[in-house]
């Protein structure tokens, strides 16, 4: 990565903190807080379970959210359309549909109508801090994503902090721009190879490909192993310890040779198998560069380290908690379905690369040259999903 891209690059996220030492956190904190007293009637006072009760009967209702949701992008459009109107435009929003509108919408409306916060409205000038929605706003779980632990190790461990964590990737159509694809939640006790391996990542399922005669011939359907891969933080280079030269060992040699000055990164004395989060310091919105099957890069930003509270869950860690729903090739043939392949060389088609659906490429028939090769999409089923 040059300098200029890992400037822009760097500047999306942070500030960063200051380092954080998480086993110093983990035992400092709890005598700090047996020094807080909370009287239960400051505890009632600030409790926030009436509102939260609320908002859950409202969630869970799906008539009353579907009204929220119309309601708030009617205004949303308002307020564009009105901060884009002018005088000789005069364009006028159009109007809600109250078709479906029943008589608990009416009184949900009514109570929202009665807040009388001023802020809980949207102002006119409300359009120039509201964006579109971001694929990564959205998230392919249905509820938090558990994973199977070692129960043993854990229990060793009476107190534990919690690390929320945010893995980042590059956009592919702007390289200098990152989006989030991933979001998960960590026990101070695991490590940075638990981390690494819960990242979902289209990398991890290239399947192998087939030589002959040194040329690539087809893939295999079995599942790849993930080759080496490398995380650094704080001047440390994590490898994974698979070979006597991991990672970590070829990104200083390659940053030796190519740099035109002392390399700032040096080789860690654990694997990222063996490092513990809570042996490290780290900082909060801190951007850590992550490199794996060849070129693929990830960033790790740490966005939050508390305490485990009694409501979290007691088990399953690591957590995911969100995952960003893949970006899809379409099929170029029919324009309906999502392509499973890739076609290459193929002289039918009008261009190569071509992507195409199963049953459009079962259709074209056998191809009618050697040189034609299939090669097929990542089929997302290594991470991504419940």
């Amino acid at each position: 990565m040059n300098a200029t891209k890992a400037f822009y690059i760097e500047n999306q996220f942070g500030p960063p903190s200051e380092l954080v030492n998480v086993a110093q956190f983990v035992h400092s904190t709890p005598q700090v807080l047996s020094l807080v007293q909370h009287p239960p009637e400051i505890a009632e006072q600030c409790s926030v379970a009436d509102i939260r009760d609320s908002i859950t009967s409202v969630g869970n209702d799906a008539h009353a959210m579907a009204y929220l949701i119309k309601s708030h992008e009617y205004e949303v459009s308002s307020l564009h359309m009105a901060a884009e109107r002018t005088a000789r435009t005069r364009k006028r929003p159009p109007a809600r549909d109250t078709s479906n509108d029943t008589q608990d919408t009416a009184r949900l409306q009514s109570e929202l109508d009665g807040v009388a916060l001023e802020s809980w409205k949207l102002q006119p000038t409300s359009g120039i801090f509201i964006r579109p929605v971001k694929s990564s706003d959205q998230n392919t779980l249905t509820h938090v994503k558990t994973t199977r632990t070692d129960d043993a190790r854990l229990s060793a461990h009476t107190q534990q902090a919690l690390l929320t964590v945010t893995v980042h990737d590059k956009l592919a159509w702007r390289q200098t721009h990152v989006s989030r694809s991933s979001q998960h939640v960590l026990l101070s006790s695991q490590t940075l190879g638990d981390l690494f391996d819960m990242i979902p990542c289209t990398s991890n399922e290239i399947t192998e490909e087939i030589m002959d005669a040194g040329r690539v011939i087809g893939y295999r359907d079995a599942v790849p192993t993930r080759p080496g891969s490398v995380i650094c933080i704080e001047g440390l280079a994590y490898g994974d310890g698979e070979s006597e030269s991991d990672y970590a060992d070829k990104l200083i040699q390659h940053l030796q040779n190519t740099s035109k000055e002392p390399a700032s990164l040096s080789k860690a004395p654990t694997t990222m198998h063996d490092t513990p989060l809570s042996s490290l310091s780290l900082r909060i919105g801190e951007p850590y560069w992550l490199l794996h099957h060849g070129n693929c890069e990830h960033f790790i930003v740490i966005e939050q380290i508390r305490l485990q509270h009694p409501s979290d869950p007691p088990s399953g860690y690591p957590l995911t908690l969100q995952i960003t729903p893949p970006i899809l090739d379409g099929c170029r043939a029919c324009s309906k379905v999502p392509a499973v392949w890739s076609i290459m060389n193929d002289e039918r088609l009008g261009e190569s690369p071509c992507t195409l659906c199963g049953p459009c490429w079962t259709a074209m028939g056998d191809p009618r040259n050697d040189k034609v090769l299939a090669v097929p999409f990542p089929k997302y089923e290594l991470g991504w999903w419940l």
